[in-house]
């Protein structure tokens, strides 16, 4: 009987602590299940719709706007006309992920009987993306052949001018890299922040003559140089695997400008959030909460236009879009600076502005310590 009173005593005593700390059992039993299952029932796997398609017509006949009726159908594809100047500056700029090219005597060479070729230019540098946008132009060009009762009247020429043999692989590996520079920095940030705080480290240098600026300073450079580690190890490993860089040297010195300015962002907001919270568990949940939805809302492992529309948004606002987009484009695209130059200028401030905030609370919270 003594034995078990003491099995309740010590029941009894977990259950008060878990009671007085209504955050994580709330986070645990219902904020994770809700949020994976929003995040992964709606995100992942779901149909590619809106996907901007520039159209270079030189064919105004009725059977041309039937061909280009037909593609616009539905929510697939969203059609832009416009010049060819035009449509390879936009599918350079990633501002479409194809154009289709209508050629002159489109409805004159299918009434006399003719097959026609339709020209489609295509960035594969999303594989769910280009798979999904071809499948539309098959299905809609055997339909429209079967009006004139012809196998192939239109047939669909489609030329890769961007990411050729792109493989899932591929796709993949910027996000994980990200991933791990996302993960890497909140471990070497807050969690460091608070195990120094824990075991006195950080009591002693609080009162040693190095200044406030520089001890922030110099644990922030600390975690980045130990978060792009992480990231070259990630970034070798999916090399290793067949994944090939295809900007060369210079795009592997640009990739790790994007792990150097993303974990300094990342390591900056983890040391805000770990100078107000006292203890290790309940950082973890909360870093949980955050940065979990940012890595998966970032488009790392699948596409945002699989995302339904009311999610896009979120996207839209997460940092972590722009670093996984920046490093994809330099990994399977190449270096073309006017994709790059926005998502540069996003991670750029966000890297300032949580370096500020995390700088001001760190000193703020922490300032005081004996």
């Amino acid at each position: 009987m003594r034995f078990l009173r003491e099995i309740y005593v010590v029941f009894w005593k977990e259950m008060l602590v878990w009671v007085n700390n209504p955050m994580l059992p709330v986070v645990r039993a219902l904020v994770f299940p809700m949020m994976w299952i929003v995040i992964f029932g709606s995100a992942f796997g779901g149909e590619v719709n809106h996907i901007p398609v520039a159209v270079v017509s030189q064919d105004s006949g009725d059977l041309a706007l039937a061909y280009l009726s037909m593609l616009g159908t539905g929510r697939t594809l969203e059609l832009k006309y416009t010049s060819p100047s035009e449509a390879e500056r936009l599918l350079r700029s990633r501002g479409v992920y194809g154009v289709v090219y209508i050629p002159a005597g489109f409805t004159e060479r299918l009434r006399s009987g003719e097959r026609v070729k339709v020209r489609l230019s295509t960035d594969e540098s999303t594989p769910q993306i280009a798979n999904a946008m071809a499948a539309h132009f098959a299905r809609v060009s055997r339909s429209f052949s079967a009006r004139f009762g012809m196998e192939d009247a239109v047939v669909v020429e489609r030329n890769a001018v961007y990411g050729r043999g792109v493989k899932y692989l591929d796709y993949l590996a910027p996000g994980v890299v990200m991933m791990t520079i996302l993960f890497s920095s909140i471990f070497s940030g807050g969690l460091n922040l608070i195990l120094d705080r824990e075991f006195g480290t950080l009591k002693m240098l609080m009162v040693s003559p190095i200044s406030r600026d520089a001890i922030i300073l110099g644990k922030i450079f600390a975690g980045v140089a130990q978060s792009i580690a992480s990231g070259v190890v990630a970034l070798t490993v999916a090399m290793l695997m067949g994944v090939h860089l295809k900007s060369g040297a210079l795009g592997f010195a640009l990739v790790i400008l994007l792990m150097f300015i993303s974990g300094f962002g990342f390591i900056g907001m983890s040391t805000a959030f770990a100078t107000r919270i006292t203890q290790l568990e309940q950082l973890m949940v909360v870093m949980q909460v955050i940065i979990m939805p940012m890595w998966f809302l970032s488009g790392g492992l699948y596409p945002l236009e699989s995302m339904p529309d009311w999610m896009r948004p979120l996207a839209i606002v997460n940092p972590m879009t722009y670093a996984t987009d920046a490093a994809r484009a330099v990994m399977i695209r190449g270096i073309i600076w006017e994709t790059l130059l926005v998502d540069l200028v996003v991670i750029s401030a966000f890297a300032i502005a949580m370096f500020l905030v995390g700088s001001y609370s760190f000193k703020k919270t922490l300032g005081g310590v004996k």
